[in-house]
């Protein structure tokens, strides 16, 4: 009779045994699941980083592009005859801070 108890305690023991490593199993699984769309999560964003960062290097070239092309347009005003403050007009004051018109809105 005792040896009959210990077969239903091991057994018992057994079943909880393969029910936890089942469990294990499912859970292990499941984390693989999500390891895997996270890495294909972090593939797809260091591919839109790099797309920035190229977009980003692109918008500089063209500002520096730009900002050439406005000081050689500044040095060709330069080298002409220099205008009158009469001539000079909004235009001319385009590229003035806002600290040098406002003396002239102050005489005005």
């Amino acid at each position: 009779m005792e040896n009959n108890q210990e077969l239903i305690r091991l057994e018992q023991f057994v079943d909880t045994l393969l029910n936890k490593y089942n469990d294990l199993k499912a859970r292990f699984h499941a984390l693989e699941a999500t390891l895997s769309e996270r890495d294909t999560e972090c593939a797809g964003l260091k591919d839109e980083i790099s797309d920035l960062q190229g977009q980003r290097s692109e918008v500089g070239s063209r500002v520096v592009g730009l900002l050439g092309r406005i000081e050689q347009w500044e040095a060709e005003q330069d080298e002409g005859s220099a205008p009158t403050k009469e001539d000079e007009g909004r235009q001319g004051s385009l590229f003035e801070t806002g600290d040098e018109n406002q003396g002239d809105e102050d005489k005005g």
